[in-house]
């Protein structure tokens, strides 16, 4: 995630809830200063906080994170994190997380297309 999740996330927030930042950061049982880091990229939201983000603003992941395309929906998350294999990534699956979250928009872009291609063959 990076500044333009923040972005909109902060986006999100306003269309989907009328409540502060203050107000999510209670919710979410974190501080303030936590969750205006979550909007300005500074910090990032574990899975169990975006899945509490999702049912603050009701919103599904895709849509949190960013997705508007729905053939990507079988790769996010549902928000179902009773999956084991959710909570326990290889070193491998890690390594690629860490290289997707140093991308640039673009880069995520042609991943993400890559990705799709393969999954579907």
């Amino acid at each position: 995630m990076s500044k333009s999740f923040g972005r909109h996330l902060r986006d999100l927030r306003k269309k989907h809830s009328k409540f502060s930042q203050q107000e999510m950061a209670d919710k979410l049982n974190i501080s303030r200063s936590t969750y205006t880091y979550y909007e300005t990229g500074k910090s990032e939201p574990g899975q169990e906080k975006l899945k509490k983000i999702c049912d603050i603003l009701n919103v599904d992941f895709n849509t949190l994170l960013g997705y508007k395309d729905d053939s990507f929906a079988p790769l996010v998350a549902s928000g179902d994190t009773s999956n084991d294999s959710l909570h326990s990534l290889t070193p491998t699956e890690e390594q690629l997380i860490l290289a997707y979250r140093s991308m640039n928009s673009e880069e995520k872009e042609f991943f993400g297309k890559q990705i799709k291609k393969i999954v579907k063959n």
